[in-house]
């Protein structure tokens, strides 16, 4: 009830739908999406208690609808801010657990930023290889886990020149219809995709609630 007045079913499967097929690195799995979904959920239902909105013929699954949106649309389409707003205001979601370093199929290289990365480091032209999706660009040779992460403190060795999508995590640019947009990498463990999709929610469920008001 609650997505539908957000957005049109149709549409909605449409777009559910081209999200899914933009993924070529296989990030988003629909196990790994049930998992965040779960995630978000069970945080989602103690900010946003069905029990307070009963009346309004508000329930759980218009909870897992709203997250499941969440999912796949930036919020600027509806005058809210972008993926990339959200994530940049709330850098204190990272809980610096070294997931991401350790677990990245591909570290993407922009052929734009190889000179800078290798200008502070020299000794890294040898583990540089072209990208195999896009070979103008490039990628890290070693990976599983990234040779730069420091066992101990989980913290980046080379991290005031690290890649921009090092930088941009957990959204990972794709191109979609010809124009690029930030797509998050949907990982349950990862504590800053979590809040990233629960806040886009909690932002989609009151609006929601606003127009049902209305």
């Amino acid at each position: 009830m609650l997505r539908d007045l957000l957005i049109n079913k149709e549409l909605f499967e449409t777009l559910r739908e081209k999200f899914l097929e933009s993924d070529d690195g296989g990030m988003n799995t629909n196990e790994e999406i049930e998992l965040l979904e779960k995630a978000v959920f069970n945080r989602l239902k103690k900010k946003r208690s069905v029990k307070r909105y009963k009346k309004l013929g508000v329930s759980k699954g218009d909870l897992k609808e709203i997250i499941q949106l969440a999912d796949i649309i930036s919020l600027d389409a509806i005058g809210g801010p972008s993926n990339y707003e959200l994530a940049k205001e709330h850098q204190e979601w990272c809980t610096i657990c070294g997931r991401c370093c350790r677990e990245s199929e591909s570290i993407f290289i922009h052929k734009d930023e190889l000179n800078l990365l290798l200008t502070f480091n020299p000794d890294l032209e040898k583990g540089i290889i072209r990208n195999k999706l896009y070979p103008e660009h490039f990628e890290l040779k070693d990976i599983r886990p990234c040779k730069f992460i420091d066992d101990e403190t989980n913290k980046c060795g080379i991290y005031n020149s690290r890649p921009q999508v090092c930088r941009s995590y957990p959204l990972v640019l794709i191109e979609s219809n010809g124009k690029a947009k930030n797509i998050i990498n949907l990982r349950s463990k990862c504590n800053y995709s979590v809040n990233l999709i629960l806040e886009k929610s909690m932002i989609l469920f009151d609006e929601a609630i606003r127009r049902l008001r209305d």
